[in-house]
């Protein structure tokens, strides 16, 4: 006679368990990592110019993180500058002396580049392409088009990009005939989100995928036909 009910009471508090894990670990975490991120920003610089100032422990709270921001700012609006572009320049001359300072600096630069800079913009949508090889799709994105095929090969070409996993920036460039293309409905930002998440951080839902014949009429479309 208990049995059941005990059963039943366990098995409820077992999936109340769950969902208050879904709910906190996500939420926890999230708070903490940006928390650390403040924290971090609040002793990036200024404590370093209040110790050169013999003013240790005067820093107001979230001070820091104002003044990190707005250096920040200050050297994105700088860079687009004719000398800070020059400044900039003969910094990664100096870096591309160093062995080990360019290839961190050359990975930091690129990945920035492709998830936050205007790099993404060159991406004009995301399709799915069987890749490596038949029965395995993996998603790409669309960079341009070619008019003309090669020799052996008619009709006009797709240029993708096909990103790695967990860095989107580096990976394959390939020339697809546009049949071979389908669309994924998915946006520049889902993408980069479920490939550096290894398909963790996936869209809800079922992705729509457009049949072969839809791809080609998508990729004619782009290319203006």
């Amino acid at each position: 006679m208990w049995r059941p009910t005990w059963r039943g009471m366990a098995e409820r508090l077992r999936r109340d368990f769950v969902a208050g894990l879904l709910v906190f670990v996500p939420v926890g975490f999230t708070i903490i990592g940006v928390w650390w991120i403040i924290d971090q920003l609040d002793r990036l610089v200024l404590p370093r110019i209040f110790s050169a100032l013999g003013l240790e422990g005067g820093q107001p709270f979230l001070l820091g993180t104002l003044v990190t921001l707005l250096l920040i700012l200050s050297a994105g609006a700088l860079t687009r500058s004719f000398i800070g572009r020059g400044a900039l320049g003969f910094w990664e001359r100096i870096v591309e002396r160093i062995p080990v300072a360019r290839s961190l600096y050359s990975v930091v630069k690129q990945f920035m580049q492709a998830t936050m800079g205007e790099g993404t913009r060159n991406f004009r949508r995301v399709v799915l392409i069987e890749y490596p090889r038949r029965g395995i799709y993996c998603y790409a994105f669309v960079t341009g088009s070619v008019d003309q095929g090669f020799p052996g090969q008619q009709g006009p070409l797709t240029k993708v990009f096909v990103p790695s996993t967990p860095n989107p920036t580096t990976g394959y460039y390939l020339l697809l005939p546009n049949r071979e293309i389908r669309e994924t409905g998915l946006t520049i930002e889902e993408a980069f989100k479920l490939i550096i998440s290894a398909g963790i951080a996936s869209p809800g839902g079922e992705l729509p995928v457009a049949t072969a014949a839809e791809g080609t009429a998508a990729g004619e479309r782009a290319s203006g036909r």
